[in-house]
Formats: C-alpha cells, sequence, structure tokens
C-alpha cells in the first residue's frame, strides 16, 4: 500500500485505488498509525474533528469502504478489527 499525501493518490501493487476525500484521510490516519489500534473515538476526533457531530457507526461505515476498494481481490487483509477496541493497518 502506497500514499501519497502530497497529490492524494494511493495504490496497493500496481492498482490505483480512487477514495473520496473522507476515506483518504480515514486511510491516512490508519497509515499514520500502522500497527496501533485505534479506537473509533480516536478516528472519529482525527478524520471527522473533535467538534464533529459524527456517531461512532459512521467509521464502521467507511471502513467497510476502504475493505472494498483496498483489501478486495488481494489475498492479504490490510485493514485489520480489534473486536471491542477498533481498528489497525496490519502489513
Amino acid at each position: 500500500l502506497v500514499l501519497d499525501v502530497a497529490r492524494c493518490e494511493s495504490r496497493r501493487g500496481d492498482r490505483s485505488i480512487e477514495l473520496t476525500t473522507r476515506e483518504f484521510d480515514l486511510l491516512a490516519c490508519l497509515v499514520r498509525n500502522v500497527e496501533r489500534v485505534l479506537t473509533k473515538d480516536q478516528i472519529l476526533a482525527h478524520v471527522w474533528g473533535y467538534d464533529s457531530e459524527a456517531r461512532p457507526n459512521v467509521v464502521e461505515l467507511y471502513i467497510h469502504y476502504l475493505r472494498q476498494k483496498i483489501d478486495r481481490g488481494f489475498g492479504h487483509q490490510l485493514i485489520r478489527t480489534v473486536r471491542g477496541v477498533g481498528y489497525a493497518i496490519k502489513p
């Protein structure tokens, strides 16, 4: 997985991945914290902002969107759920 923050581009292998701004921000948050488990509240604060009224289930929804774009078609799944805690990118 390659994330070019300056150009807002992402790739996995030789495949370019088109992401919405929010999806890109979420992926960047996970990549900056690779192998560290982030809670939904931490993700909400970093991606949606501390003053956002977004609910934790919006994180679940966007994680689903990312999995469809980042992990589908690859044998190794990068986005991991740590039950009862949150989410992480695990290479």
